[in-house]
């Protein structure tokens, strides 16, 4: 997959919130048309404290059958700040991705829009591959929330102080915690959504997602550190 560099990682955490927020002017939002043919998955583990693990899954969309994965191990030196996960996770996300093949939309576990800059995991990478990317959590990190229905299918928006759409909660199963669904680049919170419920099974997270996570805790167990 291709990907840009657009910015170094390395720098001091002021200088990395004044970088998100000039990155968030960048971000475009777009209605998802058509049908995506490959689709990927992202997640990232940690088998040490220093270590990163980033496992890519590729899949076919109408199937939802995994074709092939793809991985990265990294030495990271950068801390974990609230807020500033991608300067953390990022380099070792994009090594994997520029493994893979390309693919038609990501899907990662971490936020999109939804976060205090409007620049997660999903915005920042976004930018870095140029294809529509999108956040699924399993919590909330930034905005205003009202309850969301219990039937599956059923969202509720997330929405910034000032008012402004963010994502959705969406409820994925019946009496089950909702995900937190939030646009990365290049699409629509309505079409995060679709497409997310679209890649949805019998568990709560969609399914590439899902199938990263599983890899992810697989491998971290055979790697030798």
């Amino acid at each position: 997959m291709n990907t840009e560099n657009i910015h170094i990682w390395k720098m001091e955490p002021i200088q990395a919130i004044d970088l998100q927020r000039r990155l968030r002017e960048r971000l475009v939002f777009e209605d998802y048309t058509g049908e995506p043919e490959l689709i990927a998955g992202v997640d990232v583990s940690f088998p040490s404290r220093e270590i990163a693990l980033a496992v890519v899954v590729i899949m076919e969309f109408r199937s939802l059958r995994v074709i092939e994965y793809y991985y990265s191990v990294e030495k990271i030196n950068t801390p974990y700040i609230p807020g500033l996960l991608s300067f953390r996770e990022g380099p070792t996300i994009l090594k994997a991705l520029s493994k893979s093949p390309e693919v038609d939309l990501i899907f990662f576990d971490g936020h999109g829009i939804a976060h205090p800059r409007g620049v997660g995991i999903a915005s920042h990478i976004g930018l870095f591959v140029k294809k529509p990317t999108i956040g699924i959590a399993k919590s909330l990190l930034y905005g205003e929330l009202k309850d969301c229905p219990e039937e599956k299918g059923e969202m509720s928006p997330i929405l910034a102080p000032d008012g402004r759409l963010l994502g959705y909660a969406v409820r994925t199963r019946m009496g089950v915690k909702p995900i937190f669904v939030s646009p990365g680049n290049r699409i629509t919170p309505e079409s995060a959504v679709d497409l997310v419920l679209r890649t949805t099974g019998k568990y709560r997270i969609p399914e590439p997602t899902r199938q990263a996570h599983i890899l992810t805790q697989e491998l971290k167990g055979q790697l030798i550190l």
